[in-house]
């Protein structure tokens, strides 16, 4: 079987996607991926040590969490300490083209991954907060040369990611308006030629308020990443457990394009089981790729950590796709 087109990493170039200035914290109190920062912390000789090694292991896409790592000519007051300035990033760019790497922009639109928003976070659902999701998508569409796609985020946005002691107001928007948000985001991208790329879980659908909803305002042309990062077999008890899986299979009914993201974040082996599920209940023609998402900020601390995980994918897919085994759900 011919392998996807795209092997993707997730690198964060901004840093401010999980709990909000002045939350408090839980168990990630000590990791400095998910608490606030005032200023940059993505390092620059890592970011480039990662990137560059990345094409011997089969990557072509780098998905790139803008956020608030660069200054915006509409928004600059989104910037912290530190920030690229639009020239630098888009230098950046066109290095990474050199080498072989397509750069996707990605910003998190939900209530639950929105602290780089600052301000704007708590004004979800106005038409300020859509002018500003608005500016942000254009300009960066711009700065990246109309890439084909815009990862949009918009997963985890209920009350059970949003625990009320990690934020200091709790945002969350109504299914209804939720629908009517994300179209507004969606449209924005088809506008310029963009396609749209999300999160897609059990709960993300739900959060549309019903499966019947999601498949309204989420058209097909819509990019969709399920994801999973603890242990899996897949077998039939498996898709009750992890609705994910059971998802991913509607989505591929349902006639949506998927690129499922994978992680050693919990365990080392999501990558092969992720890859090994998709090759065999995903078609060729719905699988766009994998994508791996390390979940660490660019910094010398997590450079090993995020350098494992994007050979532990690419590893995996070497392996998937040079076996010959079927595996039944």
């Amino acid at each position: 079987m011919k392998r996807p087109d795209i092997t993707a990493i997730l690198l964060h170039l901004g840093p401010n996607n999980w709990r909000k200035k002045g939350s408090s914290y839980d168990w990630y109190i000590d990791e400095e991926d998910f608490v606030y920062h005032e200023e940059m912390v993505c390092d620059k000789e890592v970011w480039t040590k990662i990137t560059n090694q990345l094409p011997e292991w089969g990557y072509n896409t780098v998905l790139i969490d803008v956020s608030d790592g660069v200054v915006y000519d509409r928004h600059p007051e989104l910037a912290i300490k530190g920030s690229w300035s639009k020239e630098e990033l888009r230098a950046e760019l066109d290095r990474l083209r050199s080498i072989g790497l397509t750069p996707i922009p990605k910003c998190n639109f939900s209530c639950g991954h929105n602290a780089w928003l600052k301000d704007y976070a708590y004004m979800v659902g106005t038409p300020t907060y859509n002018e500003v999701c608005t500016d942000v998508i254009e300009e960066l569409i711009e700065l990246f040369d109309t890439p084909e796609f815009f990862h949009l985020g918009l997963e985890e946005e209920n009350a059970k990611s949003l625990v009320g002691e990690n934020y200091p107001v709790l945002v969350i928007r109504s299914p209804k308006k939720k629908c009517e948000d994300s179209l507004v985001l969606f449209n924005v991208c088809r506008a310029h030629g963009v396609r749209p790329w999300i999160w897609a879980g059990a709960e993300d659908v739900q959060a549309f308020g019903s499966e019947e909803m999601f498949r309204k305002y989420v058209g097909t042309d819509v990019l969709l990443s399920t994801w999973h990062y603890h242990w899996l077999r897949y077998n039939k008890h498996m898709r009750e457990k992890y609705s994910v899986v059971d998802y991913a299979c509607k989505f591929e009914e349902w006639g949506y394009e998927q690129i499922p993201a994978s992680s050693s974040f919990f365990w080392h082996l999501s990558h092969k089981d992720t890859v090994r599920f998709a090759k065999n209940y995903i078609s060729p023609k719905s699988l766009k790729g994998h994508i791996s998402a390390p979940w660490m900020l660019t910094t010398q601390r997590k450079y090993y950590t995020i350098l494992n995980d994007a050979f532990t994918l690419s590893n995996a897919i070497n392996d998937v796709y040079n076996e010959e085994l079927d595996w039944e759900l």
